[in-house]
């Protein structure tokens, strides 16, 4: 757990808040005393949250490795949201965790490897507990309160730069262990393309989609020119029988060029067959 010299009873209603930019103070803004209401000064509580995410944030860098913070009150966007949890559990309250999480635009590939854009994709962007409250269910708890007031499930979620210790906390709790390789620093878990999601369609879809559509077009069209000759038939038999055989598409021609000459030796062929 991490204490303060200041009392931070008054920051937490219950065990874990969820903080915002917007209740922050900017890091060069002396902060009014309380209970002082001068305006245009942040309060006292902006600025206690402001220190905890900054003292938080260098504790979970420090255990990651990272050379810099990942979460700062200077860092923090206005779409991001930290969850803060403390505990009491020495008596007096503490700090035990932190959970940075936000949405982020994606260039993703999926499973059959084709590349993806999706915008507003749920990303874990920093997750640290405190060392004396690791393996006891406190990480779940934050975890599991962040998904709930969010309204993600965990296989949708995007993790930037996960640690061994969260891919092992992803695996022990919510089974996902296969993931999606990506060209970023993004890790998908398998299950992120399971529910259609909307998306815009690659170049490749796209032509596939044209080809297709105009095969079928195609197709009816050539139903429809048959059919209509089908009626003028029988009394144009022996017309089109002489044009097949020795007309300049007979079909002892072996050499055809150009689309148009391929439909006229088609239509030709196909009167024919008809006889």
């Amino acid at each position: 757990m991490v204490e303060f010299a200041f009392d931070i009873k008054h920051l937490f209603p219950q065990s874990i808040i969820r903080v915002q930019a917007h209740s922050l103070s900017p890091n060069d803004a002396p902060c009014r005393p309380y209970p002082h209401t001068n305006r245009g000064q942040p309060t006292r509580s902006s600025c206690r949250l402001s220190e905890i995410l900054n003292v938080m944030g260098k504790l979970s860098a420090d255990a990651q490795g990272l050379r810099h913070a990942v979460t700062s009150a200077e860092k923090l966007a206005p779409d991001q949201v930290v969850y803060l949890m403390a505990d009491k559990a020495a008596g007096h309250w503490a700090i035990t965790g932190l959970l940075k999480v936000g949405t982020k635009d994606l260039f993703v590939f999926d499973q059959g490897g084709c590349y993806r854009r999706f915008n507003k994709t749920p990303a874990i962007l920093d997750f640290y507990v405190h060392e004396s409250r690791q393996r006891c269910g406190q990480g779940k708890l934050l975890f599991e309160w962040m998904l709930e007031k969010q309204g993600w499930s965990p296989q949708k979620c995007s993790v930037d730069r996960p640690s061994n210790k969260m891919l092992a906390f992803m695996a022990k709790h919510y089974d996902l262990v296969r993931t999606i390789p990506q060209g970023n620093n993004f890790v998908l878990y398998e299950g992120f393309f399971d529910d259609p999601i909307p998306t815009s369609k690659s170049a490749s879809g796209l032509q596939a989609t044209g080809s297709i559509r105009n095969q079928s077009q195609g197709h009816f069209k050539r139903q429809e020119h048959e059919q209509a000759q089908a009626g003028h038939g029988h009394a144009n038999r022996n017309t089109v029988q002489n044009d097949a055989n020795s007309g300049p598409f007979s079909k002892d021609q072996k050499t055809v060029s150009g689309t148009s000459l391929y439909r006229r030796r088609w239509n030709s062929l196909t009167f024919a067959s008809m006889q």
